[in-house]
Formats: C-alpha cells, structure tokens, sequence
C-alpha cells in the first residue's frame, strides 16, 4: 500500500464492558441496588432504611449508597454499597 493511501474496507469492533471478576450487576446497573428500595438492619431495633441514591465519590474504590431513614426524614446515613449487601448489616424489606 503507497504511503498516504487509505483502506476504504475497515473492520470495526465494538467492544461492551464486562468484567470475569464481578457476578453481580455492574455499574451499569447500579449493582442491582435503586432508589426507593428499603432495607432493615436487624437488631433489637427495627429501622427501615430508604436508598436515596447509589454514588462513587472521587478518591474512593467502591460506590456508596445514600440511605433516608423511613419516617424521619432528617436521619440519614451513607454507607458502603458492600456493606449495603451484607446481610449481616441489613436486609432487604418487604
């Protein structure tokens, strides 16, 4: 091929990102988590949990999850969206 000549027939390829390492939904999906969903962290206490938004704040690794708590709007808290998932920390309600 001369120097300057182009190739009119070029073969694309579209790539999606997908990860071997992550079994749940990624990033793309807010990792299966939205807003209006509701949590319980057991205990003696039961509080209902509302997510208000999933986020990543700049300098940290793993998203975080901003949680209202039902009835008082004035209590919040942000936590790890691992913990988040952990039922040992709270648990989906229904």
């Amino acid at each position: 091929m001369a120097p300057g000549a182009h190739r009119s027939a070029r073969r694309q390829v579209q790539v999606s990102g997908m990860s071997i390492w992550r079994r749940r939904p990624g990033a793309e999906q807010n990792y299966g988590i939205s807003a209006g969903q509701r949590f319980f962290s057991p205990g003696r206490a039961t509080v209902i949990w509302e997510v208000v938004t999933v986020a990543r704040y700049t300098g940290d690794v793993a998203p975080h999850v901003r949680l209202s708590r039902v009835g008082s709007h004035h209590d919040g808290k942000t936590v790890s969206l691992d913990v988040l998932l952990d039922r040992r920390f709270y648990q989906p309600a229904r």
